[in-house]
């Protein structure tokens, strides 16, 4: 049954399933987004999907650290094959998602970053409208920042997520939401930059929301083999292995607490129909 569905999507790719096994293997150039390298979950979940594929690819990372604005670009001019990023209307219409979350949906589950001195004023916030008072941070790029204003939340942005570290530092702004599968991560490697950033105890941020795949429109080579390959590692729980197995995604699920937390939800007009189709044994509820 995969077997026939991965060559139908070849099929409706363009791409004759009989010239795959002799061609020479297919190339995915990826960004080192934030400096991660190969260290990062996108290129070690794009790493095992391939290798589900089952056919012959190579796989090239960046060697220059470079952020999501800058892959967005590198993406529309050919310069990388492949990018992760959240889900957002206009990302999807501008390119081709491949409909499976890398995060599981758990970047929708949003713990702030906050300097370790501002705890108080925190304390006692109940409400989105309490936290309207403050100012987020977000990257200029990113999907959340749209999301957040239509909740009625003030955001600063910044190009890059180690500016944005720096700026929460310098009290630009009061706290900077990230992903419950990321935060911790970030946080540490940016310890240098930002000494007094911790995570907030009491509090998430909740709206749907997943990271998925993209490739430039047209490119229905790559995005066939990402589909199947990433189909695969879903279905014979490699993927949930290597997810699991991820330093930053296990340090942040024992500190979240989420049951002790006050969640504030926020509805995002922006999370398309096809994102909503995507099967919900992908996801994890925390």
């Amino acid at each position: 049954m995969q077997r026939s569905r991965f060559l139908a999507a070849l099929l409706a790719a363009g791409v004759a399933p009989g010239l795959m096994a002799s061609a020479a293997p297919l190339r995915f150039v990826y960004p080192n987004v934030n400096g991660l390298g190969e260290a990062g979950f996108g290129f070690r979940a794009l790493r095992l999907a391939l290798q589900r594929w089952g056919q012959p690819f190579e796989l090239v990372l960046r060697p220059e650290p470079t952020n999501n604005p800058r892959s967005v670009r590198a993406l529309a001019q050919g310069e990388v094959d492949v990018m992760d990023l959240g889900t957002g209307a206009d990302l999807e219409a501008r390119f081709q998602a491949v409909y499976l979350p890398l995060d599981r949906g758990l970047s929708g589950w949003r713990l702030l970053v906050i300097r370790r001195d501002a705890e108080h004023r925190f304390a006692g916030l109940q409400s989105l409208q309490d936290l309207a008072a403050m100012t987020a941070g977000q990257g200029m790029s990113w999907p959340d920042v749209q999301l957040l204003r239509s909740a009625g939340l003030r955001v600063e942005t910044a190009e890059s997520l180690g500016r944005l570290f720096r700026l929460l530092q310098a009290r630009r702004f009061d706290y900077l939401p990230l992903g419950l599968n990321e935060v911790d991560g970030f946080v540490q490697q940016h310890r240098a930059v930002a000494p007094d950033a911790v995570i907030e105890p009491r509090l998430a941020l909740h709206y749907p929301f997943a990271r998925l795949f993209y490739v430039r429109r047209g490119d229905g080579a790559r995005h066939a083999a990402i589909a199947s390959g990433l189909a695969r590692a879903f279905e014979d729980g490699s993927f949930s292995a290597l997810f699991a197995a991820h330093a930053a995604t296990q340090a942040t699920l024992a500190a979240a607490r989420l049951p002790e937390r006050r969640a504030l939800a926020i509805a995002n007009a922006g999370f398309t129909e096809a994102a909503r189709a995507m099967p919900a044994r992908y996801f994890i509820r925390p």
